[in-house]
């Protein structure tokens, strides 16, 4: 017997049927879910056993590239035909991804997404939404229409353009993850109760006021190249984690002043219009543990609220960067008279500025006396990057720092000797 017809019959039972029809319906679903849904659809010509099976996916998935040259056309005809053929059953995941489309097929690639969306959320029931539409020039807008689901958990809109007046996800209780990856966000406030991990990157808010993040529960924050005015972050208690990233395209610097400071000139498009007496970022960020704090050095936002800044009691790791530089480290200063235990400082200048571009400190100290201890109660570490990092090394950052400080030459000469060899010019 060739060897080919016996694969084949190894292939198949004694009735010649197919193990891969033998399966049950539930585990032939879950691997029709993994494919695109145009190509589950195709199943339904194999034998009268697939015809239906496309039906009852759990994941719907809606793809148009470069490869899959859909017209916007044929898109909306066969996303209608999905959603009014498929089953009322819940979805465990949908995904929506369809762009390098022309700006004259704007129209028609938009007319039914919305549409699309709250079926998925409200009929379909799913866990998880993944949306991208967007032509060469044009997002998809999205106006007031609520979220409303007992079964959204996590939620992802890429080149979206928000326009709510406030994006409010109360009667979405089992959400706990959003995330905006370049949309427009045209909103006064974004409101969950139930979020923990909410990330916001390459976006642009919109209007001339601050919006407002509301979401307390919060453990895992990420705001990344922001652009228009950086959002007021209300107190997050669950907080763990936050990484906050401004861009110079924020308009949070001043026209007036070369860009580096508030020059609290009410006409200024870039007036800081904190929330009174708090701050924009920090006060809704104090409870996090690990913060990394990363800006241009125009973007006056972090420097204003250390104006106000509050008391981070649970920060035991943050980054920094030359934002922070201004005034003989002034703001770093008074930034850490607000963390009692913080281990480890790490701060990124750049090698225009200094051959040594980055600063990791191990220390613990007391807030209510100066910032410098005893090196003997110190932890110190030297590191060394290859490529775009210079050497790295504590003593520019101490040094530095003290001009802040009273005179203390016992301190310092402890210092020169711990230092000793490593970069002489400085302690010279």
């Amino acid at each position: 017997m060739p060897k080919r017809r016996k694969r084949r019959e190894e292939a198949t039972g004694a009735s010649g049927e197919d193990f891969i029809s033998a399966l049950p319906d539930a585990i032939l679903q879950v691997v029709l879910s993994l494919l695109p849904s145009d190509e589950t659809m195709r199943t339904s010509v194999l034998s009268r056993r697939w015809r239906d099976l496309w039906k009852s996916t759990p994941a719907l998935r809606v793809f148009r590239d470069s490869e899959k040259q859909w017209s916007a056309v044929n898109l909306n005809y066969f996303v209608n035909h999905l959603l009014m053929h498929r089953d009322r059953l819940p979805v465990d995941e949908c995904e929506f991804s369809c762009y390098q489309y022309f700006p004259e097929e704007e129209d028609k690639l938009f007319q039914n997404a919305e549409l699309w969306i709250h079926d998925i959320v409200s009929f379909f029931r799913a866990r998880v939404l993944k949306v991208c539409i967007h032509t060469q020039n044009y997002y998809l807008p999205l106006y007031n229409r609520a979220f409303v689901s007992q079964r959204l958990m996590r939620l992802e809109f890429s080149y979206v353009i928000l326009q709510y007046r406030n994006l409010d996800f109360s009667s979405c209780p089992a959400l706990e993850s959003l995330n905006l990856r370049s949309c427009t966000i045209h909103t006064d406030k974004i409101l969950s109760q139930s979020l923990r991990n909410l990330s916001i990157t390459h976006c642009y808010f919109e209007l001339d006021s601050r919006a407002r993040i509301s979401a307390p529960c919060v453990v895992s924050l990420q705001l990344a190249n922001i652009s228009g005015r950086a959002p007021l972050v209300e107190n997050m208690p669950s907080l763990v984690t936050a990484f906050v990233r401004s861009s110079r395209s924020s308009h949070d610097l001043c026209r007036y002043k070369g860009n580096y400071v508030d020059c609290d000139n009410h006409g200024c498009h870039g007036h800081y219009d904190g929330d009174g007496n708090n701050c924009v970022l920090l006060e809704g960020l104090s409870g996090a543990t690990n913060l990394e704090l990363i800006s241009d050095p125009h973007v006056f936002i972090f420097r204003n609220d250390c104006k106000r800044c509050p008391t981070f009691s649970m920060l035991k790791t943050l980054l920094l960067n030359e934002w922070c530089e201004v005034a003989d480290f002034g703001t770093l200063v008074c930034f850490l008279r607000h963390t009692p235990i913080l281990e480890k400082l790490t701060i990124q200048l750049p090698l225009y500025k200094t051959r040594h571009r980055a600063v990791e400190i191990y220390e613990s100290y007391n807030p209510t006396q100066e910032f410098m201890v005893s090196v003997s109660s110190s932890k110190m570490k030297i590191q060394a990057f290859d490529g775009s990092w210079s050497y790295v090394c504590h003593i520019t950052f101490i040094w530095k720092l003290r001009s802040c400080f009273p005179k203390d030459e016992k301190y310092f000469g402890e210092m020169r000797e711990l230092t000793k060899g490593c970069i002489p010019a400085i302690l010279s």
